[in-house]
């Protein structure tokens, strides 16, 4: 029983299937329980549900004594009696239980689980039904929310993520075998996603909370994009600008850890690397913005216009400036050396920071180049932060300006003595 070996040596293992399964159906009961009291309807809860766990654990058990058919015929007799339980009753109350009666088929297919011992998947299983059902009303709240555009972006999204994605080869071809097909859809796949979830988080939380909320949901999407928005908006609103300077700076704390994740995915060893000065630059960005926003309670409409969530151009485009990046790498090191790497991560980094870090990221898998390549992911997001600054420096207020400029250069230079002295 692996882990539950010393708990079956002083209690008997049908009596802790029991318990388990007990707990499972209290687990689920509780929550419908919950939910009849609230709606006023339903026809099981806190006592049905427990009942139907242990029932279900108690039919598993008895297959070596009887039949292995008796967990199916069970099922099957459950279903039926499910259905015979609303064959006299209104339509509308059929309809209104159906979801009750899919948890207690769940429930006790559960118990069957517990029986086999396959105890830490049942609860997992049981955990995962049980926050399904207690999201109801927040799933209708956003599918009331959602707009036609999304709602296609999130079918593209899943044509892309678990249609295509799966079936495309997973070999390389090419010069020097540097293109995999399978690896470009999975980086985008992966890049997409992230975005997709910032949107939403940004549509469904951040919007008119806050605006530092909303750089900070902003900035899992795009920092730039949130430094371009908040600039227009600090000339627009001049008494909010150091509220304004607060959001670009955080939004770019952000984007720290979320390279420095990308990394993990793809580089667990340059992560060690690229931790602790990507800590360094979130704590001063936190730190500074923390100081700009102390006592400034003023909260005016912050929606930040991020476009499309799943533009199909622009996530191919992301997964072509991949692989211009990744020959880029390859070539400037191999003509130029290692000079020829911090070229192109100046140049990457006007563009975009995700795909030089995955680049460089898989340039240093073998564990030979992972000092190289942290320096070089430094300095391409020092080139990005250099992007950020021109665009608040232009397009903000002055006082907007000059507080993310102090910042941002503060960062730049910390950023280029590591990236010099790190090498």
């Amino acid at each position: 029983m692996g882990e539950f070996e010393k708990i079956t040596k002083v209690l008997d293992p049908y009596i802790l299937g029991v318990l388990i399964s007990l707990g499972i159906g209290l687990i689920l009961g509780l929550e419908r329980e919950y939910n009849n009291l609230k709606e006023d309807k339903g026809f099981a809860g806190i006592r049905a549900f427990p009942i139907v766990a242990i029932l279900g654990f108690t039919l598993g058990s008895l297959t070596e004594t009887y039949s292995t058919w008796l967990p199916i015929i069970g099922l099957g007799a459950f279903i039926f009696f499910l259905g015979f339980n609303h064959l006299y009753k209104e339509t509308v109350t059929f309809e209104r239980s159906f979801t009750t009666n899919i948890a207690l088929i769940a429930t006790l297919i559960l118990g069957l689980m517990v029986s086999a011992e396959y105890y830490r998947n049942a609860v997992a299983t049981a955990v995962i039904i049980v926050t399904l059902l207690s999201l109801k009303t927040h799933f209708h709240m956003v599918i009331r929310n959602i707009t036609s555009d999304e709602l296609f972006a999130l079918i593209k999204f899943s044509i892309i993520a678990l249609l295509i994605l799966p079936f495309l080869p997973n070999s390389n071809y090419g010069p020097n075998e540097l293109i995999n097909p399978f690896e470009i859809g999975s980086i985008i796949v992966i890049v997409s996603f992230l975005n997709f979830i910032g949107y939403f988080l940004v549509k469904f939380v951040g919007s008119k909370k806050g605006i530092l909320l909303t750089a900070i949901l902003g900035g899992l999407i795009s920092s730039t994009a949130v430094a371009w928005s908040y600039s227009s908006r600090s000339v627009e609103s001049p008494e909010l600008s150091k509220k304004y300077a607060a959001g670009i700076i955080i939004a770019s704390a952000i984007m720290f850890p979320r390279l420095a994740f990308l990394t993990y995915i793809f580089n667990k060893a340059l992560f060690i690397y690229i931790a602790i000065p990507f800590a360094l630059f979130s704590i001063i960005c936190l730190i500074i913005s923390l100081i700009l926003i102390k006592d400034d309670t003023n909260k005016p409409d912050t929606n930040i216009n991020l476009g499309n969530p799943m533009n199909l151009l622009n996530a191919f485009g992301f997964g072509i400036i991949y692989v211009v990046i990744l020959f880029a790498v390859f070539y400037s090191n191999q003509f130029f050396g290692e000079s020829g790497l911090y070229y192109s991560a100046l140049i990457a980094g006007l563009a975009d920071t995700d795909a030089i870090t995955i680049s460089l990221a898989k340039f240093a898998s073998d564990g030979e180049k992972v000092k190289l390549a942290s320096s070089v992911i430094v300095t391409a997001v020092m080139s990005n932060m250099l992007v950020k600054l021109g665009i608040t420096l232009f397009k903000g207020s002055k006082v907007t300006g000059k507080l993310v400029g102090y910042t941002f250069a503060g960062i730049i230079v910390i950023g280029v003595l590591y990236a010099f002295f790190s090498h």
